[in-house]
């Protein structure tokens, strides 16, 4: 007798979990639906802040450009755009770096040295010219690609 209640209660209790599990099963899939379609949203308002950074850092690279051609030898203006350069980059840099790393290498690759050049006791100006189309044509690229 006991074995039958035994077998009894051990049936049940299987017939119980095996009649709750699709329920289980349809929530956990509704609930990965949710944080994929979150993840998609957190993805496209992280490249817009992406694309605003990069419009940020364009206008100081392009005011970087209007200084050395105009007043090649005003150091201080130059040293200030370097690190003005530097810190808005640094608003994104994580971001680009963890999302699109091909991209970021190539970036950082142009414009690391032309923060350097720039923010040096005396500036190399003729490096920075060179640096400055270089880096304006990457960045440019990458804002392209994150409009698309």
């Amino acid at each position: 007798m006991r074995q039958l209640f035994w077998v009894a209660l051990l049936g049940l209790g299987l017939v119980y979990y095996f009649a709750d599990a699709p329920n289980e099963q349809s929530q956990d899939i509704q609930q990965s639906d949710e944080l994929a379609a979150e993840k998609v949203s957190v993805g496209k308002s992280s490249e817009h802040e992406i694309a605003a950074g990069v419009d940020t850092v364009l206008a100081t690279l392009e005011d970087l450009n209007d200084t050395i051609t105009s007043s090649p030898d005003d150091t201080a203006e130059i040293n200030q755009l370097g690190k003005t350069l530097s810190e808005d980059w640094d608003v994104i840099e994580k971001q680009v770096e963890e999302n699109f790393p091909d991209d970021y290498k190539n970036i950082e690759d142009s414009l690391y040295p032309l923060i350097a050049y720039a923010q040096k006791g005396q500036p190399d100006t003729k490096q920075i010219k060179q640096l400055i189309p270089q880096v304006k044509d990457k960045l440019t690229a990458f804002k392209e690609k994150l409009s698309s």
